[in-house]
């Protein structure tokens, strides 16, 4: 009926909204740790051969083994089944992030690291005109994989069974999951499409136009 066709895009729309939110949650934390720490290994060659290989060993670790212990924890302190999920989308997508700056800083040229101890360039002057510049064109390689990683999780994240009990929030995932399981083709085919939209808008709008910045603007030249 139209009622239904009317919930259905308001169900829709309520999810795809939250699950965006979800996913910029995840990738701001992400970013808030692994762009100091990877720019603070790859500036340091020594430090960057020994942490890289340990780095790359937790990053083999399937996020989806660790996640019934973080369901776990959650249910024990109470919190929502939100921050499982979005510790999830973390777990998935700060690898990306991490090692993409370690390679940013680890290309900047050393001529011109040595010209900025120099002229004693420090805090937000140095991440201005070198550090930034520097990992930008990395950083926005990761952010791309980093989302599409994340929305990816949503489908695991939101909708979870724990001891037989179903535990889901309110977002894309938790939709395509039950729908999917449910038999729901319609919704399945409409959350699913919805997703793919939103996917590639977020790339076209956002990250395709970051990386042109970062390639033009932010490039650093011996």
């Amino acid at each position: 009926s139209e009622m239904c066709i009317r919930d259905r895009m308001i169900l829709l729309g309520k999810s795809a909204l939250l699950s965006v939110v979800r996913v910029a949650c995840a990738i701001t934390l992400a970013l808030l740790w692994t762009v100091p720490v990877g720019v603070a290994i790859g500036m340091n060659r020594s430090l960057a051969s020994k942490l890289q290989g340990l780095f790359q060993i937790l990053a083999s670790i399937p996020a989806t083994a660790v996640f019934p212990i973080i369901v776990l924890i959650v249910l024990k302190l109470g919190l929502p089944i939100d921050v499982a999920s979005i510790t999830l989308m973390l777990l998935g997508t700060q690898w990306y992030l991490l090692f993409n700056v370690i390679a940013g800083a680890y290309s900047i040229p050393r001529d011109l690291v040595e010209v900025a101890d120099l002229f004693k360039l420090r805090g937000l002057t140095k991440w201005k005109s070198l550090i930034l510049p520097g990992i930008l064109p990395n950083l926005v390689t990761g952010l791309i994989t980093a989302s599409g990683g994340a929305w990816n999780a949503t489908i695991v994240s939101e909708f979870i069974t724990y001891e037989g009990k179903i535990l889901k929030t309110t977002g894309l995932g938790a939709l395509i999951t039950e729908s999917a399981s449910n038999a729901n083709f319609k919704l399945l085919i409409a959350s699913t499409s919805l997703m793919a939209f939103l996917v590639v808008l977020i790339n076209v709008t956002v990250w395709k136009r970051l990386f042109r910045i970062a390639s033009t603007r932010f490039k650093l030249e011996e």
